[in-house]
Order: C-alpha cells, then sequence, then structure tokens
C-alpha cells in the first residue's frame, strides 16, 4: 500500500519538475567562446538572453540557409 501512495507522489511531482525546467537550449558549446545552433534564428534568440551581439563564424553560410545549422560567437 505505501509503495503505490509514494509512487502516486513521485510520478506527478516528477513531471512537475521536467516541465517547469523547459525545453533543452538548442546550442552546443565547441569550446573558446564558439557556439552552434540548428539555425540562425535559435543563434539570435541564445545571444539575445545575454544581451551580446551575434557574430556568425561563417557569415555567407547563414545567410544562404537561415535554417541550417550555424556556428557564431556571442561577443
Amino acid at each position: 500500500m505505501r509503495r503505490s501512495l509514494t509512487l502516486c507522489l513521485l510520478v506527478p511531482a516528477a513531471l512537475l519538475a521536467a516541465c517547469a525546467t523547459g525545453p533543452a537550449p538548442l546550442v552546443t558549446r565547441l569550446g573558446d567562446g564558439v557556439y552552434k545552433s540548428p539555425t540562425a534564428k535559435d543563434a539570435e534568440a541564445y545571444c539575445r538572453n545575454f544581451g551580446a551581439p551575434l557574430r556568425y563564424l561563417d557569415p555567407k553560410a547563414a545567410a544562404r540557409a537561415p535554417n541550417a545549422e550555424v556556428t557564431y560567437r556571442c561577443d
């Protein structure tokens, strides 16, 4: 009886904790201040969180394919 009560309390608590943390960030840290994101929009959103300007490491690639993976720095 106690196991089922414990299970009934732990499962909703775990679900609530998972929802409270939000989605995983769409940023991969490559080291030395370089980041990689799946889209240019995600990169802009990440740098905007810190109020830092975004600098693409390959601006031509970012302009050609805005929905493609980009590497950048938040300077």
